[in-house]
């Protein structure tokens, strides 16, 4: 199934259209299937948001660079949900993970963006996202990723042959894995060095690629939850 967007808004140039996404994400959390495929949910635990400006990215390639989106939310610690599909030949991919800020349902998608992103300069089958190199995503806060950075730069002093993911993070994925043999698909990773912050990483579908996010908001205009859609569908 591919991912169709439209545009909508004023046509007062003062004020910034946007643009929504025509797929309903909340089918991936209320339904056991989809295109005969079956769907499993998974908490992967809450996340603080201190500032409430938001993060999605690669946390092991562009963690450093990436900025938040330009919607906030109020601060607090909100639940990640995943939606895992059950594909025939590639096992368990995940395909919608969720920030979710209240329990009411979402009745419209509107594409997530940072800072100098357009979405009148997209055509209708076109859309922003973050970059994956290491088949990853992740949530955090602002603040979060400030704090990350000293830990990075730390670890490296500290192992300047290491690779963070191989001699760090793998062991942490590996506590959260299915099987012997897997490598684990998910961590809940809270700084050594601040450990009242934390980043939820999240393998990326079926690996690399530009995925987009999408805020899920009331008739109203109050958001909801926040999507990432790995295009697994």
């Amino acid at each position: 199934m591919g991912l169709f967007n439209k545009l909508f808004g004023s046509n007062d140039k003062t004020v910034p259209k946007v643009k929504y996404s025509l797929v309903d994400y909340n089918r991936y959390f209320e339904n056991s299937s989809i295109e005969n495929m079956s769907l499993e949910l998974l908490s992967l635990g809450s996340l603080n948001l201190g500032t409430g400006k938001i993060i999605a990215c690669d946390p092991l390639v562009y963690f450093n660079d990436e900025p938040p989106f330009t919607r906030t939310v109020e601060p607090g610690i909100y639940p990640v949900i995943a939606c895992i599909a059950k594909t025939e030949n590639s096992g368990d991919r995940y395909a919608v993970v969720k920030l979710e800020f209240s329990k009411e349902r979402p009745a419209k998608w509107e594409m997530a963006v940072v800072a100098q992103q357009d979405v009148t300069e997209l055509t209708d089958d076109d859309f922003f996202g973050f970059g994956v190199d290491a088949g990853l995503g992740s949530f955090c806060d602002e603040e979060t990723q400030k704090l990350y950075s000293r830990f990075h730069d730390e670890f490296y002093e500290k192992n300047p042959d290491a690779n963070i993911y191989t001699d760090f993070f793998a062991a942490e994925f590996k506590k959260n894995a299915v099987e012997a043999d897997d490598i684990g698909n998910w961590v809940n990773f809270y700084l050594p060095n601040n450990p009242n912050f934390n980043i939820i990483m999240f393998h990326s579908g079926y690996g690399d690629g530009l995925y987009p996010c999408y805020w899920g908001m009331n008739g109203e205009g109050k958001i909801c939850s926040l999507i990432v859609d790995f295009q697994v569908f």
